[in-house]
């Protein structure tokens, strides 16, 4: 009789286990989701959702391999987290392809930009290529000093006025006698 009792007793609370496990998960499309939620946090319930109905197939399959839950049971639990976790990697499927998206635009609007100020006589920053006004000492995104030679200047192609060794675009100093360039000079035309 004692054995009887506790197989019962333990095939109740094998059950309550279940449901408290698969509860939040089955009861997740009812909830009403808050109005503002950014994308991290979209992404890391997706994602706490897909590995909670994993854990409860798991936990499920146990259960009936030890006899906590019978086989019709089993289809029926199965088969709900079967469905809530297709619905979570469909939904993880739909914010890839988003991110995606969203990502694509924004690398094809910092593209036009850099091109619209490149044609229009600016420069890009040599270390973030930010698109940069010719006037600009230092850029507005990272703060790197940008070269005091313009475009017109790198393109001139300026010389050490003391050794006459080429300059490279930027060089505040020869890299052949070391000395200061401030007053470099375009090279001649041969």
């Amino acid at each position: 009789m004692n054995s009887v009792v506790f197989v019962i007793l333990s095939l109740i609370l094998g059950g309550a286990a279940l449901l408290a496990v698969a509860y939040p998960i089955l009861m997740k499309g009812r909830a009403a989701q808050p109005a503002a939620v950014s994308a991290q946090e979209r992404l890391e319930e997706l994602l706490a959702q897909r590995d909670a109905a994993y854990q409860a197939l798991r936990e499920l399959s146990f259960d009936h391999r030890v006899g906590k839950i019978t086989g019709e049971d089993l289809v029926v639990f199965e088969a709900n987290l079967k469905h809530v976790a297709a619905d979570t990697l469909r939904a993880l499927d739909e914010f890839e392809r988003a991110a995606d998206a969203d990502l694509d635009a924004y690398l094809e609007r910092t593209v036009a930009a850099r091109k619209a100020a490149l044609s229009a006589g600016g420069r890009a920053c040599p270390q973030c290529g930010q698109p940069a006004a010719a006037d600009d000492r230092f850029c507005a995104r990272c703060g790197a000093e940008l070269s005091a030679a313009g475009p017109a200047a790198e393109s001139a192609g300026a010389v050490c006025p003391h050794c006459g060794k080429p300059l490279a675009a930027g060089d505040r100093f020869c890299a052949a006698c070391g000395k200061p360039v401030a007053e470099a000079a375009p090279a001649a035309v041969r």
